[in-house]
């Protein structure tokens, strides 16, 4: 069984990226020949996800792990037969037996930096890397002690002070001839916050031979021959409970799990303190071992520096572990060589376009995007400012059309502020603005929907600024598989979907917006012709297309054997 890691930091985002990477895990978990697993350090509710995303994802093990240190993500990826990093920004070294680095464009990773973060960098990285890495050593950390998946704050894990879980947690235990552990102490809590009168947790430790040797899954309870220990919990809102686990006899290591009742943090009293905290939270855990001073003194101080001290690259060494770079467009393929100078293969991103329909036409124009005023904005509010002006200057043509925003908006306050933003401007006009609409609201307003609008990257220079245009358009995609007629900025990504006149519109210029768009309401254009054109031209992207190409490359990357 080939065990393949998809690696995407941000899954509970559910945006475009994430589409992608779990598009991976759901063709790769097709073929019998490949066990396939989700990573990601923040819980994404797999259910949520699938729905948001059109996307099954039943029988992939979802695994939640904290970055520490390269150390402990070198612990972590080197399980893997095949490791795929799938995470935006992301300098994280691979150490697979195959590694493929996603890149949906090279955008510099110091792109949000502002000057209190340089000065950081300057002066307190080496100290901070230094330090982080030097945690990872110390004595009864995790050459003994190994969290595997689960905990939120390993810092706070190892102080004995107790951190959230994700509801399963899986630890190693490294085994050590001449003086073995017996046991582990640990204390499991339900707190006030959790809202749950009783929290039901079931644990159980098992001993295995060598590392890797097997992995537990979600709801097995360990081979006979294996099994240590098992036991099944009621814990009470507020009390805490210590259980002495306990361990192999030999110097082989002993896998401990946990699994307990889960809630989501943002229906509770934790998640109000933390201002919208939206994890799906499980039993609280305490490592109970004795904490040596320096051990101590350490973890207390990484918990006030900042973490892009250790994540930000000096260099681009770590492009140097990954056999092969997968660009999402020729437009990303360009900036990889340019910037990176190195080679990639083209895998365009999976649009389901199998699964789009075209309906009867009402006068709505749709723009599709996720809220955020950061480098890679959607410009929804300049969108919004057009259609704005169209209204008051062609009042009779504009008559009965609607504009709708929808996409994703998180709880981050900048994000809100420019939602909010938005909304302000358009009071009193006819426009909707859905934010996190399910997949099956947004496939109905795409089937109905008239004309769709994309302008990410209208007043950037590309030549400056390129990580500003879209680096592919999949919401472009969707909206030609639904017969919308699209009317897209003239750059980046979007000019390898759309045929100027074809199958859609390309504009280079607000008023060039205006007045394509106009033109399609007064009839100027054939409609139904482009609308035909676009439905059989995005058939290029499809899901089917992404799998056989997916199929193909990974069978290509494994085919010369694994370690």
């Amino acid at each position: 069984m080939i065990k393949i890691g998809i690696y995407d930091r941000y899954l509970s985002t559910a945006g475009g990226g994430e589409r992608y990477s779990c598009k991976m895990a759901e063709v790769l978990a097709n073929n019998k020949e490949y066990q396939v697993e989700l990573l990601t350090d923040l819980h994404a509710d797999p259910e949520r996800v699938s729905e948001r995303l059109n996307i099954d994802l039943s029988g992939i093990n979802l695994k939640v792990f904290p970055f520490l240190s390269n150390d402990y993500a070198e612990k972590i990826t080197s399980k893997y037969h095949l490791f795929i990093n799938a995470t935006y920004l992301s300098s994280l070294p691979a150490y697979g037996s195959k590694n493929i680095y996603l890149c949906y464009f090279p955008t510099p990773f110091d792109i949000d930096f502002g000057a209190i973060h340089r000065f950081l960098l300057l002066f307190f990285r080496a100290p901070a890397v230094w330090l982080y890495n030097y945690a990872s050593r110390l004595s009864g950390g995790f050459e003994e002690l190994n969290v595997e998946e689960g905990i939120y704050d390993l810092k706070r894990f190892m102080l004995g002070r107790g951190s959230w879980s994700s509801g399963r947690v899986v630890i190693k235990v490294a085994g050590r001839m001449g003086t073995p552990m017996n046991h582990i102490r640990m204390g499991l809590k339900n707190p006030e916050g959790s809202g749950l009168e009783k929290m039901k947790v079931r644990l159980w430790s098992e001993e295995c031979c060598h590392i890797g040797e097997r992995q537990p899954v979600p709801g097995e309870t360990g081979t006979k021959e294996n099994i240590l220990f098992e036991k099944e919990l009621q814990i009470a809102r507020g009390t805490r409970e210590i259980i002495d686990i306990p361990l192999g006899s030999g110097d082989g290591d002993s896998l401990i799990v946990i699994e307990s009742t889960t809630f989501t943090a943002l229906d509770s009293a934790a998640g109000e303190k933390k201002g919208g905290d939206s994890r799906k939270l499980g039993v609280a855990l305490y490592d109970l071992r004795p904490v040596p001073l320096i051990k101590k003194i350490v973890l207390k101080v990484l918990g006030y520096i900042p973490l892009f001290l250790v994540t930000y690259p000096r260099d681009l060494k770590f492009l140097d572990t990954y056999q092969e770079i997968i660009a999402i467009s020729q437009y990303t393929r360009k900036w990889i060589k340019r910037l990176w100078k190195k080679e990639s293969r083209i895998l365009f991103p999976p649009v389901d376009v199998e699964n789009m329909e075209a309906k009867k036409k009402v006068k709505i124009i749709l723009s599709v995007g996720r809220f955020f005023p950061d480098h890679h904005n959607k410009k929804q509010f300049e969108m919004a400012r057009v259609f704005t002006e169209m209204i008051r200057e062609n009042p009779r043509d504009l008559e009965g059309y609607t504009l709708c925003l929808a996409g994703g908006v998180g709880s981050n306050p900048a994000h809100q502020k420019y939602l909010e933003s938005i909304k302000e401007l358009v009071g009193g006009y006819p426009v909707n603005i859905l934010p996190n609409i399910s997949w099956n609201e947004l496939k109905e307003l795409f089937s109905r929907s008239l004309i769709f609008w994309h302008a990410a990257g209208m007043d950037e220079d590309e030549e400056t600024h390129p990580e500003k245009s879209e680096h592919f358009g999949i919401t472009t995609v969707e909206a030609m598989a639904s017969g919308c007629i699209p009317v897209v900025v003239n750059k980046g990504g979007q000019k390898e979907i759309i045929t100027e006149g074809i199958d859609g519109f390309l504009f280079e210029s607000w008023n060039e917006l205006k007045e394509k768009t106009l033109g399609i309401i007064r009839g100027e254009v054939d409609i139904e012709k482009i609308k035909e054109k676009a439905i059989v031209s995005c058939r290029r992207f499809s899901n089917a297309a992404f799998a056989e190409n997916l199929q193909l490359l990974v069978g290509e990357i494994l085919k010369d054997g694994i370690k």
